[in-house]
């Protein structure tokens, strides 16, 4: 119960309330002893605030605190009436103890944590002053040892009898009884959540084992039912590899025959080509005589190439010559014509010697023009202003006039747009209408057109179905179109329909899907005669006409959990044929999974047959089949099959093709729609737009009309005010005249010597008039250009200056061009001679060239002679050719009777490399036997061989096997292993968690029994002391299992026989609590120990008792009691007395010790 001596320990030195309850402002309640403190006082007086206090600062709730809500705490009297908020303190301090009273307090070790509550009951928690959460204050006061999760350091008014009056274990889940009390003591219960969780664990890992178990057990029966098939399948693959063997042994046999054709073919083959050696002789003499008349062709050809050269050289030559000739007339045709050039040019500088003379007399002729034009510019200026105003007054009334005009005009494309508009909206309108409807109708042809594909790809697929279900209902059902036999109604499971997700509960279920269902018996009597004369194979027949005997049990009953029957999942056409699907079916129900199918198939007062979605089947004598990696489906469809004619399916198709051409058009007229509508909106969006500008310019435009009318007035008054004075307009206009006259005389005198010069210029045209008429243009264009420029006065005296400059270069030309026609006549002279000396080197070349040309023809005679001989040699050559070509023919055909003779090997070849032998089960697969040549020569014929392999293909047309079945058996004892290893697999999980379980439970066991020994044994020794010769013990109520029923306190008071606890007084209660109060602290201790009243209960005597334990057994330890007894405080270390005056609490802190008794205390 107390801490180890010299170590370490935590105690409380004081408590600070400040209008805690009934501690009205800051009371300080200590200092507290370090070993035993007590709290005496009246009653009323406010002790149990105290605990309250600590209480409120370690975080319990108000209810706890004996109150409602925090703000009920906060203190309330007449002197503090508005009082806001409490505040408690507690001092905590590390002390290690020493003898007596004193202790030494450990460095930095004091800390104080105070909780605040304020009137909205809220309320706030502080370490060391610093605001701290609950959590922060919880951690802080469980590193120090203070046990806040049970609160075992903590006894409050009552809580001593409580613990008397505990039951062995709680009732409910929620309820403690003396077991959960040690438990939380103790710490085992920790482990309690996971073995619970662990026991649930183990339950599920059984059920799932469970259900491994019986897969495991199906997956094993339906191995063992495929057994005999697999044996069938293995033995007619080993007769398959024997026919292969025979096979492949007739392949070799072929492929050896044609081998010794072959060679035999090679052999006559070589013979023919030694024999003609003689032949390729020949063929090579005549060979050898045609290269060497080739050769001498070639000489002839050589000499003949030459004398051709040779011609051909002389006429480049001659070539060459008349190009040069060519030349020579061209330069002196140049030469002549730069001689009538130069004469023109003469006559041209001569002209100009007269323009600039004529260029002298044109500077008076300027002056007159220039004073001429300077009397018209001042005439100019002075009427500029009138002009001016003239020109202002004519725009304005332009712009007036374009002003009214485009308003004219936007008030009629107003009116127009306004027009426009309603028309293209009710258009739009119109058209969006058409559109929706197209719309809709776009939506129900491509549902019609859906809906008729799919029934076309019904139809085809029943239509495939009907042509691959058999020759046995193919021919019954040909029977019944030709109405030989007309009773036939079809295969039961095509004349119903089930949604598709029962598909493969009914498939699984039903074995009767494949009977053939007729009207009668006699009519399935026919059908079997029939079968057995065309001898075509077996069926099972339904009779409708027995059926009917079902008709009274197909109505609804009761199942359970309301689960459907598979007989009411079916859809019939006819209803008449129900009776035959009840018979089929009868009550099987249809449940979700295994688990459910389990459930409703073992009622108590009925058992059912059930199906489940993945096709598990639970008969009525309770085995179990179906289910495993391949499930039977597709033996009912969703829908009702129907016989379908070839000629009915063409009709549908002729149907959708034509829904499908008027969808396209639908499609194609919506989109033209589209379109159309969207260039409506487009035209709608424009002519408002344009509606709505218009409208907003005729406002400004008016404006601009209105403003330029009495501009135009204001203009037209400027106009007359800008009038020019007559007077002086007449005297400026004479002056021009003046001037006008002068200009005149002066240009007449030019015109003598401008008629000289237009006479020389006359000349010169003369000379050549076709080439100068555009220069006579150009001369009369700057003419007219001189007198319309001549008032550049500037440019005329410029003129006039170089005119003598101008007039030496001139005459400086004239000489110049009369040397170079005297140097161009002597170059024609040369010109001349030149042309005679090629004239006479062209007349020699020619006469070579007849001279080469006579000698040709008798080389060419010799060309032809050699011709003459080669031909010969060659008809020679072609009849040697001709006997070759019979010899190769022979040739060709052995080498094509060798090349069949091949095909057929690599055909043998071929064929027997597609041979391969069967992998049978798990054995390798063995290679097909290779024979030896002995073997080869040893077999007589391939008719051994080929009556073996018949006789073995008919043993294997009659055994007809389920290849698949060797597959389907491996695969069946694949998933035999696989599900083998997955129960192993769960098997070895559940035994984990099961020793886990099992450890977690011993190790709850040993933990809580080494607690509870303790426990009990210190209870026996702590009661004993007590009642000074008591005893008291915690018994199991049940030994083997303490968990199982809990814990009973019994107790034998002194002198009394052994009771439970809650037969006993009050006083005995209280005392073998106590007893066990102590012996749980000693089991584990705490630094801090508060005890309210707990001797209440008991005698002054048994006080005694209890209180100089205490003081004993708590050296190391601080213990704060509240008590009224003095038999109890007057050993206490200390006092801290409580008192109440005014309706509020106050304290003061006792040290007896100081206090003189008279007389000691007695025990």
């Amino acid at each position: 119960m107390t801490n180890a001596p010299g170590s370490p320990r935590l105690m409380i030195t004081h408590i600070v309330n400040q209008n805690f309850k009934s501690y009205a402002g800051e009371q300080i309640l200590g200092p507290f002893h370090k070993r035993f403190s007590c709290i005496i006082g009246p009653n009323g007086s406010g002790k149990s605030n105290v605990i309250d206090s600590m209480l409120f600062v370690f975080g319990y709730r108000a209810q706890k605190i004996r109150s409602k809500k925090l703000s009920v705490l906060i203190h309330s009297s007449d002197l503090h009436k508005d009082v806001q908020s409490c505040t408690v303190e507690v001092h905590f301090q590390k002390i290690i103890d020493k003898e007596g009273d004193d202790y030494e307090v450990i460095p930095n070790s004091k800390f104080y944590v105070s909780r605040t509550a304020s009137k909205d009951s809220s309320s706030s928690y502080y370490i060391n002053g610093k605001k701290a959460t609950f959590k922060d204050v919880g951690t802080l006061l469980r590193s120090h040892g203070i046990d806040l999760d049970h609160n075992r350091f903590l006894i409050l008014q009552g809580e001593v009898e409580q613990i008397a009056m505990m039951k062995p274990k709680g009732q409910t889940e929620h309820d403690e009884g003396m077991l959960e009390y040690l438990e939380d003591i103790i710490g085992s219960c920790r482990l309690k959540q996971p073995i619970h969780t662990l026991s649930r664990r183990v339950e599920l890992l059984n059920e799932q084992r469970g259900e491994k178990l019986n897969r495991v057990k199906m997956v094993e029966k339906e191995k063992t039912a495929l057994e005999g098939e697999k044996n069938t399948a293995v033995e007619f693959l080993t007769l398959e590899n024997d026919i292969f063997k025979q096979k492949s042994q007739l392949c070799q046999y072929y492929v050896h025959d044609l081998q010794k054709r072959v060679a035999n073919k090679e052999e006559e083959k070589q013979r023919i080509q030694d024999d003609t050696k003689e032949l390729t002789e020949k063929n090579n003499n005549i060979a050898g005589e045609m290269e060497k008349k080739n050769q001498d062709l070639k000489n002839v050809e050589k000499k003949q190439g030459k004398l051709t050269k040779y011609i051909e050289g002389q006429k480049e030559k001659f070539t060459q010559l008349d190009l040069q000739d060519v030349e020579v007339r061209e330069k002196l045709k140049h030469t002549k014509s730069k001689t009538k050039k130069l004469q023109k040019q003469l006559e041209k500088d001569k002209e100009k010697t007269k323009e600039k003379e004529l260029m002298g007399l044109s500077k008076a002729v300027n002056e007159t023009r220039s004073r001429q034009d300077v009397a018209q510019s001042e005439l100019d200026i002075y009427l500029s202003r009138h002009n001016t105003a003239v020109t202002q007054l004519n725009t304005a009334k332009q712009s007036l006039q374009t002003t009214t005009d485009t308003l004219r005009d936007r008030r009629a494309a107003i009116k127009e747009l306004q027009v426009k508009i309603p028309q293209c909206e009710q258009e739009l309108k119109k058209d969006e209408a058409e559109l929706e409807q197209l719309l809709q109708a776009d939506g129900q042809a491509r549902e019609l057109v859906r809906d008729m594909r799919q029934k076309v790809e019904e139809a085809k697929s029943s239509l495939s179905s009907n042509r691959s279900r058999g020759k046995v209902l193919d021919a019954l059902m040909q029977q019944k179109r030709s109405g030989k036999i007309s009773g036939i109604l079809g295969r039961l499971g095509d004349l119903g329909a089930i949604d598709e997700k029962y598909d493969i509960a009914i498939s699984s279920s039903c074995g009767s899907l494949d009977n053939i269902l007729v009207d009668s018996i006699d009519t399935a009597q026919k059908c079997v005669n029939f079968l057995k004369a065309q001898n075509i194979g077996v069926a099972t027949f339904i009779g409708l006409d027995k059926m009917k005997v079902w008709e009274n049990k197909m109505g609804p009953i009761s199942t359970p959990e309301n689960i459907p029957r598979l007989f009411d999942m079916v859809r019939v056409q006819d209803e008449s044929m129900k009776p035959a699907f009840y018979f089929a079916l009868r009550d099987t129900l249809v449940a979700k999974d295994l688990e459910q199918a389990t459930r409703l198939a073992f009622q108590k007062d009925k058992r059912w047959r059930v199906v489940t979605m993945q096709g598990q089947i639970i008969e009525m004598a309770g085995t179990m089949t179906g289910g495993g990696g391949r499930v039977m489906r597709g033996r009912m469809g969703s829908s009702i099959g129907t016989e379908v004619t070839q000629q009915e399916l063409d009709r549908m198709e002729s149907k959708l093709n034509e829904k499908v051409v008027q969808l396209q058009g639908c499609q194609e007229r919506k989109l033209q729609l589209e379109e159309k509508v969207q260039q409506l909106r487009q035209q709608l969006r424009d002519m408002k737009n344009t509606l709505e500008k218009y409208t907003n310019s005729m406002q400004s435009l008016a404006e601009q009309e209105a403003h330029l009318k009495p501009q135009i007035k204001a203009l037209e008054a400027n106009v007359l005010a800008a009038a020019p004075d007559k007077n002086q307009q007449k005297q400026l206009e004479k002056s021009l005249k003046d001037f006008q006259k002068a200009y005149t005389s002066t240009s007449s005198k030019a015109g003598k010597v401008e008629a000289e010069v237009k006479r020389l210029h006359t000349i010169i045209v003369d000379i050549n008039s076709h080439k100068l008429k555009a220069q006579q243009d150009k001369l009369d264009k700057v003419n007219k250009e001189l007198d319309d420029c001549s008032s550049a006065i500037t440019k005329a005296q410029v003129a006039i200056k170089t005119a003598g400059r101008n007039l030496k270069k001139c005459e400086e030309g004239v000489s110049r061009l009369e040397g170079e026609l005297v140097e161009n006549e002597k170059s024609l002279g040369d010109l001349t001679e030149h042309l005679k000396r090629l004239e006479e080197a062209a007349g020699e070349i020619m006469k070579a060239c007849q001279e080469a040309e006579a000698a040709l023809p008798e080389v060419q005679e010799q060309h032809q002679g050699v011709v003459r001989e080669i031909k010969a040699l060659q008809e020679q050559e072609h009849a040697l050719q001709e006997e070759s070509l019979g010899v190769r023919f022979r040739v060709e055909q052995i080498d094509t009777s060798i090349t069949e003779h091949t095909n057929k090997i690599k055909h043998w070849q071929r064929e027997a490399s597609k041979l391969s032998l069967h992998a049978i089960e798990d054995k390798p697969v063995e290679a097909l036997p290779v024979l030896t040549p002995a073997d080869l020569v040893a077999i007589k014929g391939p008719d051994v061989i080929t009556n073996q392999i018949s006789l073995m293909e008919a043993r294997c047309a009659q055994m007809k096997p389920n290849l698949g079945a060797i597959a389907e058996y491996k695969k069946k004892e694949e998933l035999y292993l696989k599900r083998v290893a997955e129960l192993d697999e769960i098997t070895t999980e559940r035994d984990n968690f099961k020793r886990g379980c099992e450890d977690l439970r011993k190790q709850r066991l040993n933990e809580f029994m080494a607690g509870f020994n303790i426990i009990t044994n210190k209870l026996k020794e702590n009661y004993q002391m007590l009642t000074l010769g008591g005893d008291a013990e915690l018994e199991l109520v049940d030994s083997l299992d303490p968990f199982s029923e809990g814990i009973m306190f019994s107790v034998r008071p002194p002198k009394k026989s052994w009771k439970k606890i809650f037969n006993l007084s009050g006083g005995e209660k209280t005392l073998s609590s106590l007893a066990l109060v102590f012996a749980l602290h000693h089991f584990k201790p705490t630094p801090l120990y508060f005890m309210d009243e707990i001797d209440a209960a008991l005698d002054f005597k048994n006080v005694s008792i209890v209180a100089c334990y205490i003081y004993e057994q708590t050296k190391n330890a601080q213990f704060i009691i509240i008590s009224l007894r003095n038999n109890m405080f007057e050993i206490a270390d200390r006092l801290i007395g409580i008192y109440k005056t005014h309706n509020t609490t106050k304290s003061v802190g006792i040290n007896p010790k100081t206090i003189v008794f008279k007389e000691p205390i007695s025990v």
